[in-house]
């Protein structure tokens, strides 16, 4: 069964390529999770794609600093190539591109991606 997944970063992951999706887990204590706040851009509500047939890997600079707003237009910030270390995975699983759009969202000029991919099952042992 086809999965969605929206990310606020922009992702133009080409139809039919492998894809490893890494989500990460809400640490917050219950209190917090049961308050209606929206949780915009936390790092668990979106998840890290890495494509498997290019290695590149798309993150949301939460991913790499657990805090947002690093980056200004004159420096570009010496960001990790992997997701902290800190941030707790709650899965991670391969999937196969079936679609993939990129939305400018002019209201704050960002390009968000909405893609649909087709899980794999797991690897056989030994494989």
């Amino acid at each position: 069964m086809s999965v969605t997944i929206h990310l606020n970063y922009p992702a133009a992951i080409p139809v039919g390529h492998v894809i490893e999706v890494t989500e990460f887990a809400d640490t917050r204590p219950e209190k917090k999770r049961t308050l209606g706040s929206p949780n915009r851009g936390e790092a668990f509500r979106i998840p890290v794609i890495l494509d498997l047939d290019t290695g590149i890997r798309y993150m949301n600079e939460r991913h790499t600093t657990g805090r947002g707003a690093l980056g200004n237009v004159y420096d570009a910030p010496p960001y990790p190539t992997r997701p902290s270390a800190a941030l707790p995975v709650e899965r991670v699983y391969r999937a196969r591109v079936t679609a993939c759009t990129l939305v400018r969202a002019e209201s704050t000029d960002s390009l968000l991606t909405t893609l649909i991919a087709d899980p794999l099952p797991d690897a056989a042992p030994g494989s």
